[in-house]
């Protein structure tokens, strides 16, 4: 049995085992619900540590509800629909307050897509076996057929009905298909699957008019899922603009399958809340990690000089059209002369030539992760170094998920 207290990093919830010379052990439940007491079957064990399947819930907790989608528990796509949406919010501000070890209450939520649904206006399908078309199901390679998902903005759900489901077969399985919606309609880019059959596997020479009427304004295909995979085919336009219509943005051009936040509203947010934390005159700004220059167009009106840094030669590149006064690299410079760093790396955190160039920041560092735990690393390397924790802010951009984007911000005494 176990006892659940919460809901965990990386989706699973969390509890204590009761009884036997296991009792107290803390134990890893998915789908879950804090409060509740549950029967689990163990399925792995490291030292105090284990992690367990649900089997039954003896004592149901007032947090659990019923997944509005039926396919929940199945697909891998979620991993809290079946607790409260005000729960998966406290949840993810104690596990930022937690990571950097601030009071919950230090700590305030943004929570942009406030019902929690038709947020996304990015995603990617999968071609299954036996015209499958989907998403990965939970912890496997497998994949779940899906009709509808209640995440996707209307636009998105349109393609996905009237132009990828009656075209599935033309594409082999293991064939991913990237979405982006823009203010033109929406972009696709077909991955084909490495080792699958190409025999026609590329079968429209131009835009079939379901798809156009269907929202389709462009399509690449490329050979395989590296960066550099070979361009097979392209039609229609290049990328659409994802900048949020009549309100002034700046445009942001990005095709499907480049990074960009998972919609518009989610990225207003971030952005408002980055450049909140810059403040009104941040001097000369190095921005690391700039991607396609989500950020740098924003921070042009306020800096006396920008000098943007990317990893990713084609984002270099649209990074260069959409903010073309910043200063563009590929790497950060060895020698720093910035006031403020604004830093919004992946996943892992900050490699050591961009932590190098982050502790060379003269005033302030703004720091935008993904990840809570590989930010508290990265926060205690910077407290090391002089800088004091001022501000974190945590947003839940992509509700029903475990994920959470926090902005946290440093200055140096």
């Amino acid at each position: 049995m176990v006892r659940v207290e919460g809901l965990a990093p990386g989706g699973d919830a969390v509890g204590r085992q009761e009884g036997g010379k296991a009792a107290g052990r803390a134990t890893f439940v998915a789908l879950a619900a804090p409060g509740e007491r549950v029967q689990a079957r163990l399925t792995r064990e490291k030292g105090r540590v284990a992690w367990a399947d649900l089997i039954a819930v003896d004592e149901p907790s007032p947090e659990r509800v019923d997944p509005p989608c039926a396919l929940f528990g199945r697909c891998g796509g979620c991993q809290w629909q079946h607790v409260a949406l005000e729960t998966q919010r406290a949840a993810k501000r104690d596990i930022v307050a937690r990571a950097l070890r601030l009071p919950r209450e230090a700590v305030p939520l943004l929570a942009p897509a406030e019902a929690g649904v038709a947020y996304r206006e990015r995603a990617q399908f999968v071609v299954g076996a036996d015209g499958a078309l989907g998403f990965r199901a939970r912890r496997s390679h497998q994949v779940v057929d899906v009709d509808r998902c209640l995440l996707l903005a209307p636009a998105l759900q349109r393609v996905l009905a009237q132009a990828m489901r009656p075209a599935v077969a033309s594409f082999p399985p293991g064939t991913e298909l990237d979405l982006q919606a823009g203010r033109e309609g929406v972009h696709v880019t077909v991955r084909l699957a490495v080792g699958g059959s190409r025999e026609g596997s590329v079968p429209f020479a131009t835009l079939p008019p379901a798809w156009s009427a269907a929202g389709v304004v462009g399509m690449r295909v490329v050979d395989g899922r590296a960066d550099n995979a070979a361009l097979m085919v392209r039609m229609g336009l290049d990328d659409v603009d994802i900048a949020v219509a009549g309100q002034g943005e700046p445009a942001l051009r990005i095709p499907a399958g480049a990074f960009s936040q998972v919609g518009a509203a989610a990225n207003q947010a971030l952005v408002a809340t980055v450049l909140d934390q810059v403040g009104e005159a941040p001097g000369r700004v190095l921005e690391l990690y700039a991607g396609s220059g989500n950020f740098t167009r924003f921070l042009l009106g306020r800096a006396t000089k920008v000098t943007a840094c990317e990893g990713d030669p084609a984002a270099v590149a649209r990074g260069r059209r959409t903010a073309p006064s910043a200063d563009w690299s590929k790497h950060p410079p060895h020698l720093v002369d910035a006031d403020t760093v604004v830093v919004d790396p992946p996943r892992e955190g900050l490699d050591a030539e961009n932590l190098a160039a982050v502790l060379q920041a003269k005033r302030r560092v703004v720091y935008v992760s993904c990840d809570p735990q590989t930010l508290a690393r990265d926060a205690a390397r910077l407290a090391q170094s002089g800088f004091v924790l001022r501000a974190a802010v945590a947003l839940d951009l992509m509700p029903h998920t475990y994920h959470v984007e926090v902005v946290a911000t440093f200055d140096r005494p």
